[in-house]
């Protein structure tokens, strides 16, 4: 006597066996990182606040390729120490006073012209 497992849900076919599906993974995960980051920017939220004490202008992109947004600000506004609260992350003491730095999906500009320019490349 046979019995049915799948219930009505009709036959199933496996394939990809021994084909490695480690590799099937990475290839899922690196499109769904490429469709993640070819999303268009829908949006910009400006906003501002304070680093040691001093004023910094935010935007928040909606959407957008993070990486490119960030090489961007490395070629005009040069390097940075990164992340603004990177002594959680990597026990490392950001520096003061930098003219930018990316924290919570936000890039923090010391000087409002940085911000400025960052918009119209990136609207």
């Amino acid at each position: 006597m046979t019995k049915s497992i799948f219930k009505g849900r009709g036959v199933v076919q496996l394939t990809g066996r021994q084909t490695g599906k480690s590799m099937f993974t990475a290839q899922a995960i690196q499109r769904l990182m490429d469709d993640i980051r070819a999303q268009p920017i829908t949006d910009l939220q400006l906003s501002e606040g304070r680093v040691y004490g001093a004023r910094y202008y935010c935007v928040e992109p909606i959407g957008g390729d993070w990486r490119a947004m960030e090489d961007w600000c490395i070629q005009n506004c040069g390097e940075t120490t990164g992340s603004i609260w990177a002594v959680e992350v990597d026990k490392t003491v950001p520096r003061p006073a930098e003219r930018w730095y990316s924290n919570n999906r936000k890039f923090w500009f010391r000087n409002e012209a940085d911000r400025t320019m960052f918009i119209l490349r990136w609207r």
